[in-house]
């Protein structure tokens, strides 16, 4: 009665000649995916499973903290714990959150290629909030799928290049100051 939900897909094209393995190494790995978030600022794994919630096969499940840069600092200035359930797929990872006030996405990540042999990479996030924040939250998503295609993209450049992969990429700022 008090949620709204929404649903946000994105793609972007790789290169024909990107090894498929090398994109499923960082898809089958949580804390690279995870750290393609910029506010993400720590994870751990967990056995505190929340009440009413399933868990695939071959899942892991993890605290996590973001910081929230969607609140003006006023508001919020720490970060927010929440469970995520990772799941690797033949073709991507599928990631469940769980947060506090009701938050719930599922991502989707996806490497799918074409007969042609073209080669793109689609996240796919599903999303239930209140409507009090729903605004806030998926302007929140659409932003922050392009930064991580950005930071994907990155990641596997270093990866390619045999190079020392960076944790994530860089903080964002608050709009509100």
């Amino acid at each position: 009665m008090f949620d709204t939900t929404f649903s946000h897909t994105t793609s972007f094209t790789l290169d024909t000649s990107t090894p498929d393995q090398a994109v499923l190494q960082i898809l089958h790995d949580f804390g690279s995916v995870i750290h393609l978030n910029p506010d993400c600022k720590s994870f751990q794994p967990t056995t505190a499973i929340p009440k009413n919630l399933a868990i695939p096969p071959n899942s892991s499940i993890y605290d996590c903290e973001d910081s929230l840069t969607f609140l003006p600092k006023k508001l919020w200035d720490g970060g927010v714990w929440y469970v995520a359930v990772f799941t690797p797929t033949s073709d991507g990872c599928d990631i469940l959150i769980k947060a506090p006030g009701g938050f719930t996405s599922t991502n989707r990540w996806r490497l799918k290629i074409s007969r042609d042999g073209a080669k793109v990479v689609e996240i796919c996030s599903d999303a239930k909030c209140s409507k009090t924040f729903a605004g806030f939250v998926k302007k929140f998503l659409e932003n922050n799928h392009q930064v991580q295609q950005r930071a994907f993209k990155e990641r596997l450049v270093t990866d390619l290049q045999g190079g020392e992969a960076r944790p994530g990429v860089g903080r964002r700022r608050s709009s509100w100051g």
